[in-house]
């Protein structure tokens, strides 16, 4: 039996990679922060070793990897760069057979965004390990995104339009991950794109949550000054919140259309991907802002009062201010010749 480690075993990919190495047989020792977690209850009830530690310190990565025949490695924001160069230092020192990456569609060198540009370096990085066999999984906007905030969606019926998508579900991303170690020969420096089965406009998401929770719902582009305004409402990181506006450009800028949808979750992980619908049941179908009552729509309005109240983040000062590499003639994914040849898909799954 082989034992795999999963890097971010609390967050929405590394639960279910977890979960899924434990069904096909596996040991599993789940990296995680928080101890207390009810998804480190579960996985400990599955028998999964639990190690606590820091993803940023190379010695708690170190040991986290000592006997471990692969790893799914997610980076998680804001330290993309840092987490990435430990964790490949560290596997490469060990000699770690086979890891699958979790990066992103959009990653690229020149883009606006220092998240992408992380995830490019993390992935040149990973690529240049000469005793690992390395996989990449680069989803683009995953579903979740369309969730995060519930209150104008379901009390509303507003929904955030991010252009067209065949958004993936994390539960797909994960089991994928998983399916890639249990059998990695077929996978060695192949790069997938993981995807919902279907490519849909944002008012065709819209729809299908509204035939849900049966009330109209409607897809809104929000002016980047009015999405800052709901992060910060929210309480979102600054830092993310900064990040996602150009990801917002990105969806309505066709980028996440691009060669989407793929077979990859039906090919790797043989069940079919996860559809909107079913996304949408997963996320709000027990959400305590569902029903249709006065309680719920007087706490959707205080949230509506609040994001038109409270001031935009001055984005362009703050990336100033926190030091983000700034380059000439930074382009987003789609308009960027580079990140177009570098897409070519020869070695994915597509429809």
């Amino acid at each position: 039996m082989s034992k795999f480690l999963v890097t971010a075993a609390n967050g929405n990919t590394g639960f279910p990679a977890a979960k899924e190495l434990i069904s096909l047989g596996h040991g599993v020792r789940a990296f995680v922060r928080n101890e207390n977690s009810w998804k480190v209850k579960e996985l400990k009830s599955l028998g999964v070793e639990i190690f606590k530690g820091d993803i940023e310190d190379i010695r708690a990565v170190r040991e986290a990897l000592k006997e471990t025949d692969g790893a799914f490695f997610v980076p998680t924001y804001p330290n993309v760069l840092f987490q990435g160069s430990t964790f490949a230092t560290a596997a490469d020192e060990l000699q770690v057979k086979n890891v699958v990456v979790l990066s992103q569609w959009l990653s690229s060198n020149a883009h606006p965004s220092v998240y992408t540009k992380e995830h490019w370096l993390v992935d040149e990085s990973f690529k240049r390990l000469r005793n690992t066999n390395i996989t990449f999984l680069n989803p683009g906007l995953f579903a979740f995104v369309y969730f995060m905030m519930p209150a104008p969606m379901l009390q509303m019926g507003i929904m955030p339009d991010f252009g067209t998508n065949a958004p993936p579900s994390s539960e797909d991303i994960g089991m994928v991950a998983a399916h890639i170690l249990h059998k990695p020969n077929n996978h060695i420096d192949k790069t997938y794109r993981v995807t919902g089965p279907s490519l849909l406009k944002a008012q065709e998401m819209a729809d299908i949550v509204g035939e849900y929770i049966g009330r109209k719902v409607k897809a809104e582009k929000l002016s980047e000054g009015m999405m800052l305004k709901m992060f910060r409402s929210y309480g979102f990181p600054q830092k993310d919140a900064s990040q996602v506006r150009y990801y917002s450009e990105d969806g309505h800028n066709g980028t996440f259309a691009l060669n989407a949808p793929t077979n990859v979750v039906k090919e790797i992980a043989g069940k079919e991907a996860d559809d909107f619908l079913t996304i949408t049941q997963r996320y709000i179908g027990q959400h305590p802002l569902l029903k249709q009552t006065f309680s719920n729509k007087l706490k959707a309005m205080r949230i509506m009062i609040k994001a038109m109240t409270t001031p935009k983040w001055d984005m362009a000062q703050y990336e100033k201010e926190q030091g983000f590499p700034q380059f000439n003639d930074m382009k987003h994914s789609r308009f960027s010749e580079e990140w177009q040849k570098s897409h070519d898909l020869e070695h994915q799954l597509t429809m």
